[in-house]
């Protein structure tokens, strides 16, 4: 009897609702959240069932944590400190980040299943949507972040595996002690625990960008078809002004009824991520800093690379942030553009207070007060450069 390897893969990848093509986007992300038991799409987790995840996860920060403590201990090289500062960094935030997003798990199954069913019908109905194109698409972008942030877990793994072929025992970072022998078999299994804790903190911040990427670009599609409908074909010769401006009510309805959706699905988002979204700008802005003060005298190129999901991080949520700034301003000029003078005088109140509502701003405001959005990229990106010479002049 065969091995059917796609009920496996749709055991291990379950979500709320229907399995649809959407949940075959994500299903890397899925089945990563599931080995490391965070997986809070599946109808059946809880804590009480995936506790042993949660504290094996403890144990191994905790493990990595005093093997870091270790190597600062040991060494007065402002270069390796740095590095060792950077672990740290991340034992502090991806736990941090990991618990305030299961926190949201309730919030994140909402928003899932809205995603899936009431934005993705609302492209499909959309005739200027290709949605096998919005599809790829959006495998794209999270293949993308996905490969970005894998980067660092494939040159470290290579490097420590290549040396250990040619007899060289090295740690898989520089900056944290396996607190074992360096001899066979603790540094075998040294290395294992460094390598589920790198894996594992990749997977956090993989899951966290990959989510909302497929959240915010499902968001922006289905904006674009809001702009679609209100692209009413103008009136055609015999056509009564009765008739005509019915057309135009109908499509005006339709508008209102969708962005009312959208806009509770946005304020969703907000909501989820009011707290998510500062952490990714912390983590850069210190750990930006950190990377170029290592690399600063003497490229270190294994660690540089840690630049790729750094930049991918702040930026993808930048970047989104930005799109939806952009996504309001279009939905504002399509209302502007629209033939409301056609409209009989009772839908024409309708369409002001539309107008009205329109007017006010749109995007992600995280629980500082900053609104995610490329200038807020540029300001965390000026700051860690800041931070960077100031320390840099201090230590010479």
């Amino acid at each position: 009897m065969g091995i059917n390897f796609q009920n496996i893969i749709n055991k291990y990848s379950k979500t709320e609702g229907n399995r649809t093509e959407v949940d075959e986007i994500m299903t890397v992300a899925l089945i990563l959240q599931r080995i490391f038991g965070h997986q809070v799409l599946d109808p059946d987790w809880t804590w009480k069932r995936y506790f042993l995840h949660q504290f094996l996860t403890l144990l191994l920060f905790i493990y990595v944590f005093f093997g870091t403590l270790e190597v600062v201990s040991s060494t007065s090289d402002p270069e390796l400190i740095a590095e060792a500062g950077y672990t740290l960094v991340l034992i502090i935030i991806c736990p941090i980040k990991l618990i305030v997003f299961i926190n949201n798990r309730f919030i994140f199954k909402k928003l899932y299943v809205i995603a899936k069913t009431t934005l993705y019908e609302a492209i499909k109905v959309d005739s200027k949507a290709k949605i096998e194109q919005v599809l790829n698409k959006g495998k794209k972008v999270t293949y993308t972040l996905f490969g970005m942030v894998v980067i660092p877990v494939f040159v470290y793994e290579v490097t420590t595996i290549w040396n250990y072929f040619r007899g060289r025992k090295i740690l898989l970072s520089r900056s944290t002690s396996t607190l074992m022998p360096m001899t066979t078999p603790c540094y075998e299994i040294g290395i294992f625990f460094h390598s589920v804790f790198l894996t594992e903190v990749s997977s956090i911040t993989i899951v966290m960008d990959m989510w909302f990427a497929f959240l915010m670009f499902f968001f922006c599609v289905a904006s674009d078809s809001l702009v679609n409908i209100l692209e009413v074909k103008s009136k055609v010769k015999y056509e009564s002004g009765l008739t005509y401006a019915k057309r135009l009510n109908e499509s005006l309805r339709k508008f209102h009824n969708a962005h009312v959706q959208q806009v509770e699905y946005l304020n969703t988002v907000n909501a989820m991520y009011k707290w998510l979204g500062v952490m990714p700008l912390c983590h850069a802005a210190m750990s930006i800093c950190i990377v170029l003060l290592v690399i600063s005298n003497d490229i270190n190129w294994r660690f540089a690379v840690h630049m790729f999901p750094l930049f991918a991080e702040i930026f993808v949520y930048n970047w989104f942030g930005e799109q939806i700034k952009i996504k309001a301003f279009d939905l504002k000029t399509a209302l502007l553009n629209f033939d409301w003078m056609g409209l009989e005088i009772k839908d024409r109140t309708r369409y002001y207070i539309i107008v009205m509502y329109m007017s006010k701003e749109f995007g992600i405001k995280t629980a500082v007060g900053n609104y995610l959005s490329m200038i807020t990229m540029s300001n965390v990106l000026k700051s860690s450069y800041q931070a960077f010479t100031v320390i840099q002049s201090v230590s010479y």
